[in-house]
């Protein structure tokens, strides 16, 4: 359901940018122009930028993403003189490529690593280019189907592309986007992105709308690398909820009142040393899970192992508390079930029915709750009157709620 959600909101995203590149593209061309006349070196310029970013955050397939769009920019439009028939060609091989880059690996900036992927492009560009070249006389009749399909839609998509192109165009746009469905962060849907616009440009040759699609791209990089730096920094790898470091910044926001809660897995080393890391590893994003759904207004943050922290804004903890008990008795209600034996790389042919099943565990939750007030107005004062009353409410049995005692 996370993952589904994932690819939802990056969809829109995506989808949203390339709506109105389109809308615009297709039906304001002249005013377009006119506003990158003078702007010859717009795409080149963006380029440079995403891929100076790229080059700074690591990312090495934007990188070469931007390096890539700078030379089809220059092959389909530059002062060298150019057959038409190359520059189309060079389009086929660039999305190829990105497509190849959808499927590689961040693999840094080393001199070694920019050597290995330098070959590699240079060898899946040879390799297309033949391919170009000899495999469309060899499959004319078997993809003419092609050609009749395109010509009842619309008779100026086989002015775009010939059967054989279309079949390529069609199966890196599926690649890409199987790869996306995948992988689905800002990274990939970028990388969508530009095949997607990289295929279009054939239908608007003009140099300043293809500098358009470019500068385009460009800004979807940089959202992209920025976007997941963010995520990075700010979002637990392992449970995907706010991290530490986005506790201390949301802080900062907090207005004079507010209701600090610290949850603790309760017995937690002992499980882990019992069923693994592994299962340990599902039960923190189990619980990270339930506690992300909170209500009443609170935001949850892992805290580090198997603390949580959560935030009421403007609430007094009789406010919070009733919140606090639901989420505990959610946590302690759901059953995790556990294997015997490892799960099988293949399902056996027959089952019979005195096969283990495994068995059922279930874990709990202790919490302590403290305000924001005169004598602790500091957020590190309020996190140890959290801490006192979450040690109060493992003392008590675990499985619990206590608040932190309040100043006469």
């Amino acid at each position: 359901m996370i993952h589904l959600h994932n690819i939802l909101r990056h969809i829109f995203v995506y989808a949203a940018l390339l709506i109105v590149v389109i809308y615009f593209v297709a039906t304001q061309p002249s005013l377009l122009v006119d506003w990158f006349v003078p702007l010859p070196w717009i795409g080149y310029s963006a380029l440079a930028v995403a891929g100076v970013v790229a080059l700074l955050f690591g990312r090495s397939r934007l990188f070469w993403c931007c390096i890539l769009l700078a030379l089809l920019l220059f092959f389909t439009h530059g002062k060298i003189a150019i057959s038409t028939e190359f520059s189309s060609r060079f389009l086929l091989i660039t999305l190829m490529l990105l497509s190849y880059l959808s499927f590689a690996k961040d693999n840094g900036f080393s001199l070694y690593n920019l050597a290995i992927t330098l070959v590699k492009i240079i060898l899946i560009g040879g390799f297309s280019w033949v391919t170009l070249s000899y495999l469309p006389l060899a499959t004319q009749n078997l993809i003419s189907p092609i050609y009749t399909f395109a010509n009842n839609i619309d008779p100026r998509l086989n002015a775009l592309y010939t059967p054989f192109e279309w079949l390529i165009v069609y199966l890196m746009l599926t690649l890409c986007f199987l790869r996306f469905i995948s992988i689905s962060d800002n990274n990939h849907g970028a990388l969508l992105l530009s095949v997607v616009l990289v295929a279009m440009m054939p239908a608007y040759a003009q140099f300043e709308l293809h500098n358009v699609l470019t500068l385009t791209l460009a800004t979807s990089f940089l959202y992209a690398i920025l976007k997941d730096s963010f995520n990075m920094a700010f979002k637990d790898e392992l449970t995907t909820i706010a991290s530490r470091r986005a506790l201390m910044q949301y802080v900062n926001t907090l207005g004079r009142k507010y209701v600090v809660v610290m949850a603790d897995i309760d017995h937690f080393k002992t499980f882990n040393d019992t069923y693994g890391h592994d299962v340990g590893d599902e039960v923190l994003r189990l619980v990270a899970s339930r506690l992300n759904k909170v209500s009443g207004g609170g935001k949850a943050f892992r805290y580090g192992g198997e603390e949580f922290v959560l935030i009421f804004p403007r609430k007094s903890p009789q406010e919070v508390l009733p919140f606090i008990e639901q989420l505990r008795q959610l946590i302690a209600d759901y059953p995790i079930a556990l294997r015997d034996k490892p799960r099988p790389k293949k399902a056996p042919k027959r089952s019979t029915s005195n096969q283990s099943q495994g068995k059922t565990v279930k874990i709990t939750a202790s919490f302590g709750i403290a305000q924001r007030n005169k004598q602790n107005s500091q957020f590190s004062d309020i996190m140890k009157q959290a801490d006192i009353a979450l040690y109060a409410a493992k003392k008590a049995g675990r499985n619990c709620v206590q608040l932190a005692s309040q100043p006469g």
